[in-house]
């Protein structure tokens, strides 16, 4: 019996919308009937007062199993619940008394009783509905967008203010920040999904109505981690798929931690993988820089034809987000290039921001064509043949931000080079001849320049595996 109602009670986000639209629309009526040339649409009010009674009893006896499931704010679901069965009766009673009034009282002070009748069952409909609102989306889901105080801040952003990775703290630094912006919603004080809370040391200790979510040392075994690797079709994959979902990096860190012994209060410099922490953190850190890569300016969408012949010569061309023309390139699939395959990305100058020839045989003669890319903020030559001289034919590149030089020939004198592009702000040379002498003379000439030149080692784990993901 008990799979029923609960099956029954399901129904309740689809039967609640209803008798909400009908009711509603009763009242319109009744204060469209005043109106002389609408007094025909009264005869449609007291047939949707008895639809909208019937489905608000329907649906205040779902929501009543629903609550049965529990995982909601249960001061919030009472006050829902309580509220919600008297909507259901109000309007049975405003029915039953308007259809008295029609056959007993003067149309004039009929008219205006009605609508006097109709208001506190408008206004019963409103806070319920409110309050259901608060229930699924959080108590703030009204007055968040007036306040702010809904606002998400990426856990890539919160990294940024972390000047000492060795000195943060994981959990508290790196790992809480991720669980606010991902898991809050649905596991914190204004709902626990599964009576699961995430918001403090000791809900995630207690874990949930199926045991524990963590098992320390052993992150194949906790549940909190078993659910982001599930395929987003998957009921019980987390977050749920409507949800913002976790990067590949923030999921990396979860598993760190938990491998690490799931301790609260450890420091990064205490933990047995700072090489592979290290890596993951500087990723999500890398992640937002490049959202801030995307002009605002707007730009013509690129020709599709192009486009197309593009990726069947092996170009990888993509946007760089949704509704936007701006274009990523990679040649990932095509590792020689010639002068003329760089020519052809010439006619999308405007929308390419991204370029990606790592790894390919870009000569420093192709980065002249290159260079006539002047929209690109993001550029990466790692471990390609070019030269200090190659730099020299990057000055166009007045809008660059990023380049990425790890695995070249390049040495101090590149670096000099560099100077003149004024927008550059992280630079990657480690494996490079660059000493810390052209370093040093950079960073005065430039000083708002960021330099990255390792100083970590991701070690090889014979444990190690690849995860897929996919990510709409």
């Amino acid at each position: 019996m008990d799979w029923i109602t609960q099956f029954f009670g399901r129904f309740h986000p689809l039967l609640v919308h209803f008798p909400i639209g009908i009711l509603i629309l009763a009242f319109l009526l009744e204060c469209l009937s005043r109106l002389q040339r609408y007094r025909e649409v009264s005869a449609a009010i007291q047939p949707s007062l008895l639809v909208g009674s019937l489905f608000a009893i329907v649906s205040a006896a779902s929501g009543y199993f629903l609550s049965w499931e529990g995982g909601y704010d249960d001061n919030l679901l009472e006050q829902h619940k309580y509220l919600g069965i008297a909507t259901a009766v109000v309007s049975v009673v405003v029915f039953f008394v308007r259809g008295k009034l029609k056959r007993n009282s003067p149309t004039e002070k009929r008219n205006i009783f009605n609508i006097i009748l109709l208001s506190p069952l408008i206004m019963l409909v409103a806070i319920t509905g409110h309050l259901g609102g608060s229930i699924t989306h959080g108590e703030s889901y009204l007055t968040g967008i007036l306040s702010g105080s809904e606002e998400v801040i990426e856990p890539s952003i919160k990294l940024q203010g972390i000047s000492n990775i060795d000195e943060a703290i994981y959990y508290t630094d790196i790992i809480q920040p991720i669980l606010e912006a991902r898991c809050y919603s649905c596991h914190s004080s204004r709902k626990q999904k599964g009576e699961l809370r995430l918001d403090g040391v000791s809900f995630i200790k207690r874990g949930g109505e199926d045991g524990p979510i963590l098992v320390a040392g052993l992150p194949d075994s906790s549940a909190i981690y078993q659910r982001l690797l599930l395929p987003l079709e998957d009921e019980k994959h987390m977050p749920p798929n409507e949800k913002p979902q976790l990067s590949s990096s923030e999921i990396n860190l979860i598993q760190s931690w938990i491998k690490e012994g799931a301790d609260f209060e450890t420091k990064v410099s205490q933990c047995n993988d700072q090489g592979r922490i290290k890596v993951y953190f500087q990723s999500l850190v890398e992640q937002s820089q490049k959202e801030k890569l995307i002009p605002e300016e707007e730009v013509p969408e690129a020709d599709a034809n192009l486009l197309a012949a593009l990726n069947r010569q092996g170009v990888i061309i993509l946007p760089v987000g949704k509704e936007s023309n701006y274009l990523s390139v990679s040649f990932l699939n095509k590792r020689t290039l010639s002068d003329d395959d760089l020519r052809s990305l010439l006619p999308l100058r405007q929308q390419i921001i991204w370029c990606d020839l790592g790894r390919t045989s870009v000569s420093d003669s192709g980065l002249k064509i290159v260079a006539q890319l002047t929209a690109l903020r993001q550029l990466n030559l790692e471990f390609t043949s070019i030269t200090d001289n190659g730099l020299l034919a990057l000055p166009p590149l007045s809008n660059l931000q990023y380049i990425n030089l790890v695995g070249t020939r390049i040495s101090d004198a590149g670096m000099n080079h560099l100077t003149s592009l004024k927008s550059l702000q992280n630079v990657f040379v480690y494996q490079t001849a660059v000493t810390p002498t052209g370093i040093r003379t950079l960073v005065t000439q430039a000083p708002k320049i960021k330099i990255d030149t390792g100083g970590y080692q991701l070690p090889k784990l014979v444990t190690d595996s690849v995860i897929t993901k996919f990510m709409p």
